[in-house]
């Protein structure tokens, strides 16, 4: 009897230590598994979909390829768990804050915008997101993730807002929603690629949380009784009295007007120019690469943007492309330069004094804009740009001077509406504008979760911007 019994508590014991190694070796298998997720999601951030490789990612672990294959057999098994893990983390972060127990939707919902500012200047989300947005044109996988992540983030502050104006409908709440979602997207974007002075950003987001805020409190009548609304240019009547032509036209001749890349010479220079047959042709065909290039860019992602990719795509051989551009820079700066010049001269030509008051000017280059920013050749181009500038110098470098020449037309539109308004608050002004039409490409994710009213979603803009312009977005009990 007692040998059964010592048999027996040895067997017991034996079965204990096995499940103890199983539950160890177990909690080893998860805790490798975090370890590479982590590396992976660090290799995506900062090497970029294009460069990403899982034999990075086992050096940043210090295992070899084989036992990283272990775990995932491939780099898209790897990527998209990665990816799946990062935004399930946002969305689980910002739903959390929402749904707090014993606090007010008001203060809530202010504790939501608090960690989203903090996330944008303490985090490096803002260059993830760069990367997952242009990603997203790539690979239909990556492209539900971040679907489903706007959707719920929309959804977050819809149901805020509904708590806080129960007499809003489930749409306003959502086109309210929408709004702020695209204005922190878009002070994102300006907060990596803006060049700010650390005084000129923190006037920026203090005036982006007042216009948030100021979103939150709107009455339900606030847009319906706004007569001077009504009288400026809207979504509807963009396309009948615009003289403008899109950035990406479908026609080729357009094409190649939009892109044409004028040889500007000196005023004592001028009068003894002469263009040559050869000139001209040379100058056809630069238009013609550069509008391919752009073109290119924006369908295949900066990962297949090379001059093999180019010249094949043009039916010439590479050699006879490098007698226009001989290094990948010198065509990306080329390509970047001419869309950059057709974005400054429309705008800045919109902008001008005129026979029209500066008000209906202001809108009606946000009219224009918004309309490009609902062109998904100009979104692919734009979230391209925002993550290749996060490794290529010659793209944030030109990325910067373009939203520096961008926003100084806004800044006179500012001043001329406000002439009591500093350097500084008609330069935060213009930067919020800026920020919320740059961040209406990110109205494109979750679009087909929640088919958004785009003329609703910009009439509320519209009205955001009057009121940024003329520096009337603080609102009773603002903060």
């Amino acid at each position: 009897m007692q040998q059964k019994a010592v048999r027996r508590g040895a067997s017991g014991d034996l079965v204990e230590a096995r499940a103890e190694k199983r539950s160890a070796a177990q909690g080893n298998r998860e805790l490798r598994l975090a370890q590479i997720i982590h590396a992976a999601q660090q290799t995506f951030c900062e090497d970029g979909y294009a460069a990403f490789a899982t034999r990075g990612v086992a050096g940043r672990v210090g295992i070899t390829l084989g036992n990283l294959q272990y775990y995932f057999r491939t780099k898209g098994e790897l990527l998209c768990a990665a990816l799946q893990e990062y935004v399930s983390q946002i969305v689980s972060d910002y739903t959390a804050i929402a749904n707090q127990a014993g606090i007010s939707a008001t203060r809530r919902c202010s504790a939501l915008v608090e960690r989203i500012f903090f996330d944008i200047n303490e985090t490096d989300r803002p260059k993830f997101l760069f990367e997952v947005w242009a990603f997203a044109q790539q690979e239909p996988y990556t492209a539900e993730l971040v679907d489903d992540m706007y959707a719920e983030h929309r959804s977050i502050f819809a149901k805020l807002l509904s708590e806080i104006h129960p007499t809003l409908t489930h749409e306003e709440c959502l086109a309210r929603a929408s709004v702020i979602v695209a204005q922190t997207a878009g002070t994102m974007i300006l907060a990596y690629n803006g060049g700010d002075s650390d005084k000129d950003y923190a006037e920026c987001v203090r005036v982006a949380k007042q216009s948030v805020k100021m979103i939150v409190d709107l009455s339900p009548q606030a847009l319906e009784n706004d007569e001077t609304l009504r009288s400026l240019p809207n979504l509807k009547s963009h396309g009948t009295n615009s003289a403008h032509g899109g950035i990406f036209n479908s026609d080729e001749d357009g094409q190649r007007e939009l892109f044409e890349l004028n040889m500007r010479q000196t005023g004592q220079d001028a009068p003894y120019y002469r263009p040559t047959v050869q000139g001209k042709r040379r100058k056809v065909k630069i238009n013609e690469i550069v509008s391919t290039a752009a073109n290119l860019l924006a369908a295949e992602g900066y990962a297949n943007f090379t001059l093999a990719r180019v010249a094949r795509e043009l039916g010439i051989p590479e050699s006879a492309l490098r007698n226009y551009f001989p290094t990948h820079d010198d065509l990306l700066r080329s390509t970047t330069s001419a869309l950059m010049k057709v974005y400054l001269d429309r705008y800045a030509d919109m902008g001008k004094p005129s026979g029209k008051p500066a008000l209906e000017r202001l809108c009606e280059i946000v009219v224009d804009a918004f309309e490009e920013a609902r062109d998904s050749r100009v979104c692919r181009f734009i979230f391209e740009m925002l993550a290749l500038a996060q490794h290529s110098d010659v793209t944030l470098e030109l990325t910067k001077t373009l939203y520096s020449a961008y926003r100084a037309n806004y800044v006179d539109l500012v001043r001329e509406l406000d002439a009591s308004a500093t350097a500084r608050e008609c330069h935060a002004r213009a930067t919020l504008i800026v920020a919320q039409i740059e961040g209406a490409t990110t109205l494109v994710f979750g679009s087909k979760k929640q088919p958004p009213d785009a003329n609703r979603i910009f009439e509320l803009m519209k009205a955001v911007t009057i009121r940024v312009a003329q520096g009337t977005v603080a609102t009773k009990g603002a903060t």
